[in-house]
């Protein structure tokens, strides 16, 4: 019984590092998206890349560029999913990006 639970435990352990890993995570990550409250700012991460530092510098760009447009805040526009372990590492990692108010996706 206890040799099968180790067993098992490495197996999970496994399953979830590896998971967790560059090549991995191209595969099976969400797209990471975000906007701003009036849609006039969008940004959307492809699955597996990790330009969140350049959607904020972005969104800096626009904020200069458009003094006068009210809505300053940025949202994401994707749930977090915490039961899904392969996105873990990003949650560690990138812990800014999951901090972001949420806002509700439009199409």
């Amino acid at each position: 019984m206890k040799r099968t639970l180790k067993i098992t435990s490495i197996i999970i352990f496994a399953l979830v590092v590896i998971s967790n890993t560059p090549p991995v995570q191209f595969f099976v990550l969400d797209r990471y998206t975000y906007r701003n409250l009036d849609d006039s700012f969008r940004f959307e991460e492809e699955p597996g890349s990790l330009y969140f530092k350049t959607c904020l510098s972005q969104f800096e760009t626009f904020k200069r560029e458009h003094p006068h447009n009210p809505n300053k805040t940025l949202y994401r526009s994707f749930t977090i999913k915490p039961w899904q372990f392969w996105e873990w590492w990003q949650y560690i990692a990138h812990p800014k990006r999951f901090t972001l108010p949420y806002l509700e996706p439009t199409d």
